[in-house]
């Protein structure tokens, strides 16, 4: 249950380092599956860079590292953390990464089905079925499945589960403006009330299990809001940096077909607008050309960047997300999805070619992120991540 800070500048913050005592195994829950997209392992295409976070209103300081390190010695040139602090870690030596390391060669089903116990399962995965692959075309179609047979939902992991075991209280994540005096913060059970209102407005216009969502939205609270909605009820979410062009989106939703896309009048980055509808328009306009018509652009009003009149609107398709979502119940049932049904989508950046979608399924890539996340940053319940 981390805290994350999203901040929608790139302003310089010195951060305190932690350790990094644990590389991801290298066999990982893999799961993509889809015969007109790219295929890669679980989590291959997501990068994620966090540290732990500089206290709020702190001198600049150079980046510390908790625990003092000893010297090197000559076994790969390994920087050893002090004592005391190799104690408190999750994995506490070399030795014990490599015993886990060589286990999940050795016995990957074993290995991350006891992983995968410590998640809600709505239904257990078949023990025959915990990792099946098959990489040689001569042998059949190219596939990677894990946890099959089980049933889950990444939100409830996500979310439900913490206010259920009474943590509701706790905060989930903090967020960080364009301007030193712009910030906000949720807890879990805020979190989760904007989650299900979201997700029982994408259930009111028609999007169900396996349909699809575009978002084109800057570091709000409002981004990770939308894709935990669009996991509740099964839907696949396809984030698009706020930073792409029009025929970058219009490419997108060309190939992916979404029943709405969620973004923002504007955002401020320093001093320059980005006027996000406006891109989010062109894109539209270029899409319908290829034969794809979007029925719904949910768009949230950035006041801090730009009022209502001052956006560009198209009676009938577009949508203010203050005027309808905050009308919807607090409650929303979750969509159980298989293990291997689709969670999202996410491009490449199409820099060398027509942008591939790499379709990442559920059960895989939910406890192969967590782990990943766990083990790589020495995760403890009270640290705070930027």
């Amino acid at each position: 249950m981390a805290q994350y800070i999203y901040a929608t500048t790139a302003r310089c913050c010195c951060s305190s380092a932690r350790a990094l005592p644990l590389h991801a195994p290298a066999l990982a829950p893999s799961s993509s599956r889809s015969p007109l997209r790219w295929r890669s392992a679980m989590g291959a295409s997501d990068r994620l860079t966090v540290a732990a976070a500089k206290p709020r209103h702190a001198a600049p300081c150079a980046a510390t590292v908790l625990g003092e390190p000893l010297p090197a010695s000559d076994d790969h040139g390994l920087v050893h953390p002090s004592a005391d602090f190799a104690a408190q870690a999750l994995v506490s030596s070399p030795q014990q990464y490599l015993e886990m390391y060589q286990r999940s060669i050795d016995d990957p089903a074993g290995f991350w089905s006891e992983i995968a116990e410590t998640f809600y399962w709505k239904q257990k995965w078949s023990p025959e079925e915990v990792c099946t692959e098959n990489l040689d075309v001569t042998k059949g179609p190219i596939k990677i499945e894990w946890f099959k047979g089980g049933k889950t939902n990444i939100c409830h992991n996500a979310v439900d589960r913490y206010v259920e075991a009474g943590d509701g209280a706790k905060i989930a994540m903090y967020w960080e403006g364009n301007e030193p005096d712009q910030d906000g913060k949720l807890t879990y059970s805020e979190l989760l009330d904007k989650v299900c209102q979201l997700a029982n407005y994408l259930k009111s216009v028609g999007v169900e299990k396996g349909d699809a969502v575009v978002i084109y939205l800057p570091m709000l609270m409002e981004l990770p809001i939308a894709m935990l909605a669009c996991a509740r009820i099964g839907a696949v979410h396809s984030v698009v940096f706020a930073g792409f062009s029009a025929d970058a989106i219009a490419q997108r939703i060309t190939d992916c077909k979404p029943k709405v896309v969620i973004t923002c009048n504007a955002v401020k980055r320093g001093q320059k607008l980005i006027p996000l509808k406006d891109i989010v328009d062109a894109s539209l306009v270029e899409s319908a050309k290829n034969g794809v018509t979007v029925g719904i652009c949910l768009t949230y009003e950035n006041q801090l960047a730009m009022k209502k009149e001052d956006t560009q609107w198209i009676a009938g398709r577009d949508v203010w997300w203050q005027d309808v979502v905050p009308n919807f119940p607090t409650r929303c049932d979750v969509e159980w999805v298989d293990a291997e049904d689709p969670l999202f989508l996410l491009y490449t950046s199409g820099s060398t070619g027509k942008p591939k979608g790499v379709l990442h399924t559920t059960g895989g890539y939910m406890v192969y992120a967590a782990t990943t996340f766990k083990h790589a940053f020495d995760y403890k319940p009270t640290d705070i991540y930027w």
